[in-house]
C-alpha cells in the first residue's frame, strides 16, 4: 500500500508573490544584444539611465496642447535625449481666493516611432530589458575583441600605480610629519 503524500504549497515572500502576479520575464542576452545593435546612442542613453530627460517648466514653459473630455488641460513634453518618449500630463485649473491654481493630476508616457522607423520599446514577446542588461550589452560591445588576460594585465598595472599613494585600507596614505 502506498501512502498518499500531499505536497504543501511553496511559501513565497511578498516579493515572490508580486513577481508571479505580474508575469515579468527578463529578456535574454541575445535579444538585448540585437536591440542594442539597432537603436541609436541617444535611445541607449535613456535605456541605460532608466529614465528620460524632460525639460522643466522653467526651461520649456508651460503650454497646453488640448483639453480632454473631462475638462483637464493636456501638456505634452518630448524627451530631449531620445526624442521618442512623450510625457503626457493632465492638469486641472481651479480658482481659489481670487487666484488661479494649477495641479498636475495625472501623467503617463507615450512612445512614438522615429523618422527612420526606430522604436524605443523592444519587440513584444522578448521580455523586459533592464537598464543593467542594456549597460552590460553596451560594455560588452565596447570591449569586444579584447582578451580577458590583456584586460587583467592592463588593470593590474593601473591598480599597482594607484596603490602606491594609498594605504592598505584604501585610504590615502598619511604624510609623515617632521619632528619639531
Amino acid at each position: 500500500m502506498a501512502d498518499k503524500v500531499t505536497e504543501l504549497p511553496k511559501v513565497l515572500s511578498t516579493q515572490g508573490e508580486q513577481h508571479q502576479e505580474t508575469g515579468y520575464i527578463k529578456a535574454s542576452d541575445e535579444d538585448v544584444d540585437l536591440y542594442v545593435d539597432r537603436v541609436t546612442d541617444e535611445v541607449l542613453a535613456c535605456r541605460e539611465r532608466g529614465r528620460h530627460l524632460f525639460p522643466t517648466i522653467r526651461q520649456a514653459g508651460i503650454h497646453f496642447s488640448e483639453i480632454d473630455s473631462d475638462g483637464l488641460f493636456i501638456r505634452r513634453l518630448t524627451c530631449t535625449c531620445c526624442e521618442l518618449a512623450v510625457k503626457v500630463e493632465k492638469w486641472e485649473g481651479t480658482r481659489q481666493r481670487g487666484r488661479t491654481r494649477f495641479h498636475r493630476v495625472a501623467s503617463q508616457l507615450e512612445y512614438r516611432t522615429g523618422q527612420d522607423g526606430q522604436t524605443y520599446l523592444s519587440p513584444t514577446g522578448r521580455g523586459r530589458m533592464t537598464p543593467r542588461q542594456i549597460g552590460d550589452s553596451v560594455a560588452s560591445k565596447a570591449l569586444a575583441g579584447q582578451s580577458l588576460a590583456a584586460l587583467r594585465k592592463a588593470t593590474t598595472r593601473t591598480t599597482t600605480k594607484n596603490s602606491r599613494s594609498t594605504s592598505k585600507t584604501g585610504k590615502p596614505a598619511r604624510q609623515k610629519s617632521k619632528a619639531r
